[in-house]
């Protein structure tokens, strides 16, 4: 009996051992179904807390971001009353932080009302913006925040703080729901929003932050017709269609995602057809079309280059020196300004080892997700988009004197806060870690989830002290 007893008691003790380890294992799955409730609660805390407490302006070319918000709901305001004196570029805090250190900021800039003017005597943005136009697109959801300021109050800080919060909650509803709906990179997605420069994109003004969504959108498109490894033709017009709105609403630099819409044809429809073309084709012949191929991309590409920037390999020579050569501080730094840093002046003390930690959270939450890509050209395709986006933002930016000086321009310096064009496509990383050939990756998933919390609390929160401590103090 005594025998029965004990063998029934480490029966018990073993099945109470087994229900703790499912337990444990249950945690984590669990914090793995709820990656979009978590991004929704931090987002619209900070969210809030940024719409609120940054200093106004508080994207690049904010001020600019204001009066056309302002222009689509006949608003225009003369910020000359604020003391801004029209100042478009730059530190855009200067001429705000006499009023915080003095500590009138609140009388003077949600206190005094606006005064109307003409849109013609404004010194940029004299025009109503064309409504076809990513102008207009993506500054359409926070005029409608501007408009609901002014009508609760008519003060610019009454209308900039309530477009704030409404572009701020439309924007990250809409993550919540690509994070939510998406297949795969679910992390990945939660990582980039949560970044201090998309942070402070959604609860700006900017019409970088339409942007960011639209582009999300379709790459989360893309990502769950590869996992489900099936491409319809209703796969197709929905591609067709946002890739339109992407056209009129977003950043020229995000039409390289259009890519996309061809390769999954010939990867999936024509496949059968392009591989029997490729089996009678005899490779010589093949070797010779694909030369012939890249020459011509290559000769363009030079042309184009070699008309607009010096040359291709003045342009390559000017990688090489950006990437290997510190020109001193990080006002205009594509590392700082990916992840952490959205504006120069004010905010730019924010430590360094911030970007290098979302730098290296990008990388393990791209290598954690399963592996479901099947076909490897998608995954090169996807990389290859990524750093011809890089690319892009050299031949546009890099020699651009009035914000790198001529020696920056001449050696290569990127010109402005130019790193938030890079932060929307860092999810199709996702595309080329996830493919099934690729033996890296990280096993401890829910660690990383985990990580990605608290660093988004602490460096949001970093950004948020950093440049109020900098405008009181400096």
């Amino acid at each position: 009996m005594d025998t029965v007893k004990y063998r029934r008691n480490n029966h018990q003790h073993q099945h109470e051992r087994i229900a703790d380890k499912s337990l444990f294992f249950t945690k984590g799955e669990e914090i793995e179904k709820k990656i979009h409730k978590y991004y929704l609660v931090i987002a619209l805390f900070f969210g809030v807390i940024l719409s609120i407490w940054m200093p106004f302006f508080n994207e690049p070319d904010g001020v600019f971001h204001f009066v056309n918000s302002s222009n689509i709901v006949h608003l225009t305001t003369d910020i000359n009353v604020y003391g801004e004196d029209s100042k478009w570029f730059g530190d855009q805090f200067a001429n705000q932080k006499p009023a915080y250190q003095n500590g009138d900021y609140f009388k003077k800039y949600f206190e005094t009302e606006v005064q109307k003017m003409p849109m013609s005597k404004l010194p940029r943005s004299t025009e109503y913006p064309k409504v076809l136009s990513y102008n207009f697109i993506g500054h359409l959801i926070p005029a409608i925040g501007v408009w609901a300021g002014y009508h609760i109050y008519p003060s610019m800080g009454m209308m900039i703080v309530c477009g704030r919060l409404v572009n701020m909650l439309v924007m990250t509803i809409g993550m919540f729901l690509i994070i939510k709906f998406v297949k795969r990179g679910k992390l990945l997605f939660m990582v980039v929003a949560l970044s201090p420069v998309q942070m402070n994109l959604f609860s700006s003004l900017s019409y970088d932050a339409t942007s960011m969504l639209l582009v999300s959108i379709f790459i989360a498109s893309v990502i769950n017709i590869v996992n489900r490894d099936k491409f319809t033709i209703f796969s197709l017009i929905r591609l067709c269609l946002l890739a339109a709105i992407i056209y009129l609403g977003a950043k020229t630099n995000l039409w390289l995602v259009f890519l996309f819409i061809p390769l999954l044809v010939f990867a999936y429809p024509l496949k059968k057809i392009i591989k029997s073309i490729i089996v009678l084709t005899p490779p010589i012949a093949r070797r010779i079309f694909m030369i012939i191929t890249i020459g011509i991309l290559v000769a363009v590409a030079d042309f184009y280059i070699a008309h607009q920037r010096g040359g291709f390999l003045t342009l390559i020579y000017k990688l090489f020196i950006n990437f290997t050569y510190n020109f001193g501080g990080s006002d205009y730094s594509i590392f700082t300004s990916t992840f952490t840093k959205p504006l120069s002046g004010s905010n730019s003390r924010i430590p360094i080892y911030f970007s290098a930690v979302w730098f290296l959270l990008v990388g393990v939450a791209a290598f954690s997700e399963t592996k479901f890509v099947k076909k490897s050209i998608i995954s090169w395709t996807a990389l290859a988009i990524f750093v011809l986006n890089i690319f892009a933002l050299f031949v546009n930016y890099s020699n651009i004197g009035g914000f790198t000086g001529d020696r920056g321009a001449l050696m290569g310096q990127i010109g402005g806060i130019q790193g938030r064009y890079i932060t929307p496509l860092l999810p199709l990383l996702v595309l080329f870690a996830g493919n099934h050939r690729f033996v890296l990756g990280v096993t401890s998933r829910i660690t990383v989830i985990r990580a990605t919390i608290v660093i988004a609390v602490l460096s949001n929160a970093a950004l948020l002290f950093d440049t109020l401590f900098t405008i009181f103090k400096f």
